[in-house]
């Protein structure tokens, strides 16, 4: 009878958080807010949580949005749908730019990584 092979564990991949995709992570995460609650980001998150006196001028907080959903919500839809073209040419605008940035600073990134990231927060962070 012929032996069955041995299944090969899979391979892992070290888990490392790049500080570069967090960025740019954050920047499409403020076109979305900009676009539905026509805040910012850090003032969506920390409006009226006390974090500081944020003042979003006319737009939609989280503490806003979870005490009344059901009117906050559906003009967070309507501004989301008369945003999306905007939207969609940020995040167009922004994917490119973050590509090219990554081609372009790949190496000085990789030097910075290697002679000072490295040593300071240890090889899970990168830029």
């Amino acid at each position: 009878m012929a032996r069955r092979g041995t299944r090969k564990a899979p391979k892992r991949r070290r888990k490392i958080f790049s500080i570069t995709n967090a960025l740019f992570s954050l920047g499409f995460a403020n076109i979305l807010s900009q676009g539905f609650f026509k805040t910012n980001i850090m003032t969506f998150f920390l409006q009226g949580s006390g974090f500081g006196d944020m003042q979003s001028g006319g737009g939609i907080s989280l503490v806003e949005l979870i005490k009344r959903p059901d009117d906050l919500g559906s003009r967070a839809l309507g501004w989301g749908q008369t945003a999306l073209p905007t939207m969609v040419m940020q995040s167009f605008g922004l994917a490119v730019s973050e590509r090219i940035f990554k081609k372009v600073m790949a190496m000085p990134l990789r030097r910075i990584n290697s002679s000072l990231v490295t040593p300071l927060l240890g090889r899970g962070v990168r830029l």
